[in-house]
């Protein structure tokens, strides 16, 4: 049988991402900061785009509020949060209502400000090692010190062997333990261990040699001391109750991670994106990007397409409007697209915004896609990175978004985040002696109207970082001992 080959037709409906709608929902994620940072990379790339004055910024959208509406949001939001090293988000909003080329020098002079007076503190490697350099050893000790202290983490660890770290070096093993164990005693001490257990035996060992109870738990039941197994540290130590609870109150005055004491970060600094309050018994949601340059189009160079010129200009000439026109695009859609899903999340979770976290309804990516007719992952997108400034606080966008527990009644009333507020609060107002179990709590929610399971409340509590209840009675049964049977750490 003879094959043929025929040429056919067909019609085929495919999803095609152009590079300029790749382009703009790169743009939804960003913060406002990073967009700042976008469009400046931009102006200083791309000649046919420029910063438009303040009178000639035309309104990007219908979302634009008057300088006044963001004043009046401002004032009615209590904040509790520092605002771009201002003292407070009321004081910075009053800024809005100015000229933008004033606002801009201001935040300029705030910018100098916070660069010049945030200064970054001495790093652990930093003072581990002037302090070395003050120690009584010999050179090769002092090259392995310092070689062991490059590789000591934030923690204050030592994560990888010595040895590794000292391969091909010619440094000898003893010099190398005499290097760790003058780096143990460096201020903090304990810096230099390869674990929480190592650093606190370490601490005990140098601050109270004499304490032997603690070095005997600390070097041989670690484990259970963890889990505060009193008995089966009585049955395999042969030490009384009275003589481990001695222990414990010693090491518990010491610091399991003793490089926090001067790991540095840098500060981080939230811009809320929107500002959402209630004016006039209505709750307002003001887009917070007023601070962002105007775009347009440089006119000079966009009338070089019209004239003459080669080729190969007019070409990048071209290139250039395009990319311009598709970023005052794009942010103007985004502008718009980030006031529509805000708007959508205040009617859903209205009482959230009128009486606090605890009001928190049950909320899905797919309803508010639905209420503004986007995709999940353009709500998605648009909602990352993004912070709105309420009177409860400052809160991610995702946050409003929660699963949902079924009330007694059969109805999806109630959020996991509420639910997870309310444990928090019951073990907060529980009585010490006497914790709440798991199975206490499920009762006590379920009184409420919350139909929830024993396994549901243990996870909570674990995302809430709670400890069981037998643990938090051990807790507090050490808390509640007199300060002077503590051990003094500076004894």
């Amino acid at each position: 049988m003879a094959l043929s080959q025929h040429l056919v037709q067909k019609q085929t409906q495919r999803l095609i991402i152009t590079q300029d709608l790749r382009q703009s929902i790169e743009l939804l994620p960003l913060s406002n900061l990073e967009l700042q940072d976008r469009i400046q990379k931009e102006l200083l790339e791309n000649p046919l785009l420029e910063e438009a004055p303040e009178s000639e910024a035309a309104p990007s959208s219908e979302t634009d509020q008057a300088p006044e509406a963001i004043e009046q949001a401002a004032n009615a939001v209590e904040t509790r949060h520092e605002f771009e090293g201002e003292d407070n988000w009321q004081s910075h909003s009053r800024e809005f209502a100015e000229d933008r080329a004033a606002a801009a020098e201001r935040s300029e002079r705030k910018n100098q400000f916070l660069q010049n007076s945030v200064r970054s503190g001495e790093s652990l490697s930093d003072h581990l090692l002037w302090q070395l350099r003050l120690s009584e050893i010999n050179e090769a000790q002092m090259r392995a010190g310092e070689v062991l202290i490059s590789a000591i983490d934030d923690r204050g660890f030592l994560v990888e062997p010595p040895e590794e770290l000292l391969t091909g070096s010619g440094i000898s093993a003893a010099d190398a333990e005499a290097a760790l164990q003058a780096i143990y005693q460096l201020d903090p001490i304990g810096c230099g261990a390869r674990n929480i257990q190592e650093s606190l035996y370490v601490q005990a060992r140098l601050l109270k040699p004499e304490e032997g109870d603690a070095l005997l738990l600390l070097e041989s039941h670690f484990e259970e001391l963890e889990k505060l197994d009193y008995k089966r540290i009585e049955r395999i130590s042969g030490l009384d109750r009275e003589r481990i609870e001695a222990a414990l109150s010693f090491i518990r005055t010491l610091e399991p991670y003793p490089g926090t004491l001067y790991a540095q970060r840098p500060p981080e600094y939230i811009i809320p994106d929107v500002v959402i309050a209630e004016i006039d018994g209505a709750i307002e949601v003001i887009v917070n990007d007023d601070w962002l340059p105007g775009l347009r189009v440089n006119e000079e160079y966009k009338s070089m397409l019209r004239g003459g010129g080669n080729a190969a200009d007019r070409e990048y000439l071209q290139a250039r409007l395009a990319s311009a026109q598709w970023l005052i695009k794009s942010v103007r859609q985004r502008r718009a697209t980030l006031y529509r899903v805000t708007r959508s999340i205040t009617e859903f979770q209205d009482e959230f915004f009128r009486h606090g976290p605890s009001a928190l309804k049950p909320l899905t990516l797919r309803m508010v896609a639905e209420k503004v007719e986007l995709h999940e992952s353009t709500v998605s997108r648009i909602t990352t990175n993004k912070y709105a400034q309420t009177r409860w606080g400052v809160f991610e966008l995702k946050y409003f978004f929660s699963s949902s527990l079924r009330s007694s009644t059969g109805d999806a009333a109630h959020s996991s985040r509420s639910i997870q507020d309310r444990i928090k609060q019951l073990v907060d107002q529980e009585d010490i002696a006497e914790p709440l179990s798991d199975q206490q709590i499920v009762e006590l929610v379920r009184r409420e109207g919350v139909e929830i399971a024993r396994r549901t409340v243990a996870k909570y509590r674990k995302l809430l970082r709670i400890p069981a209840a037998d643990r938090r009675k051990k807790v507090n049964q050490l808390n509640a001992r007199p300060e002077s049977a503590r051990g003094d750490r500076n004894n």
